[in-house]
């Protein structure tokens, strides 16, 4: 079994897109996206294509790392596996050199999720040297024949981010973020003039990426209030399940029911060498 690692900037995004449907082919929860979704999704989360690796077989692509770089951290954004090639210890023997160049190149902390139900996945990112940092829900609001009022003021989503990110950056999961938000196709609110919200577009369906309420009106209501002011104008509303599990007191106090999957983050250190980023 020889399987030869090629930077992703070898391939279009039309190749990955299908390529990443290819490779999670069987799991429990299958990823398909259009080339322009993919694209779309993963340049928000910051991809780094030249770090990013496709692994080929004598024939075809049989699996991938989606890597995502800001400063010294990175995000391993998706890994998969053909299926003919699981079972076999790959995961381990592939993403040890990957793991090396990443640190080589700079990369202080690395982190990934993996769905609380994953054992397998867990064990080998445990192999890794990756701790869990946190448990990650997603919420959807509940559909109410309520009328929208006119509460919320749309407002530019990266002055939105503008003011979020300095205070909340390295605080929250990677993909709700603020910086995330900033090339995402999105729409932000004002409400109250002291709390915020951001929501885009995906398959078809609002995602609320952030909210954010000065710190000087925490504690007041203010998020619960926005929350449930955004039902009406978005019926189907929902989160990514990457929202800290501490959150869900908030989210149930507005009418949102918590989704059935969730996730664990995981975290590695790579600023100091140990044993399980040496490449076999």
């Amino acid at each position: 079994m020889n399987l030869v690692a090629v930077p992703a900037t070898d391939f279009s995004a039309v190749q990955l897109a299908t390529i990443l449907s290819d490779c999670f082919e069987g799991y429990h929860i299958p990823v398909h996206l259009s080339p322009a979704l993919f694209a779309q999704r993963f340049i928000a989360e910051g991809l780094s294509l030249a770090d990013s690796r496709v692994w080929k077989g004598d024939t075809a692509p049989e699996a991938i790392a989606l890597v995502a770089r800001r400063g010294t951290s990175a995000r391993l954004a998706a890994f998969a596996i053909r299926p003919a090639y699981r079972g076999q210890g790959l995961g381990k023997k592939l993403m040890l050199p990957l793991v090396a160049e990443l640190m080589a190149e700079g990369v202080q902390q690395l982190w990934l999720e993996v769905t609380s139900d994953n054992l397998h996945g867990q064990a080998l990112y445990h192999s890794l040297g990756f701790s869990i940092e946190r448990l990650l829900c997603g919420y959807q609001c509940v559909e109410t024949s309520a009328p929208a009022h006119s509460v919320l003021s749309e407002v530019d989503p990266l002055d939105v981010v503008r003011k979020a990110v300095g205070e909340c950056s390295s605080k929250l999961p990677w993909q709700i973020d603020p910086l995330t938000a900033v090339s995402l196709p999105a729409k932000a609110f004002e409400y109250r003039k002291h709390a915020y919200a951001i929501v885009s577009g995906w398959q078809d369906k609002p995602l609320l990426r952030f909210i954010y309420v000065e710190p000087e009106y925490r504690h007041k209501g203010f998020a619960c209030e926005l929350l449930r002011a955004l039902s009406p104008h978005f019926p189907a509303l929902c989160t990514p399940v990457s929202v800290p599990e501490s959150f869900t007191p908030l989210f149930q106090r507005a009418g949102y029911n918590t989704l059935a999957i969730s996730q664990y983050e995981m975290r590695a250190s790579l600023k100091a060498v140990s044993p399980p980023f040496s490449p076999p």
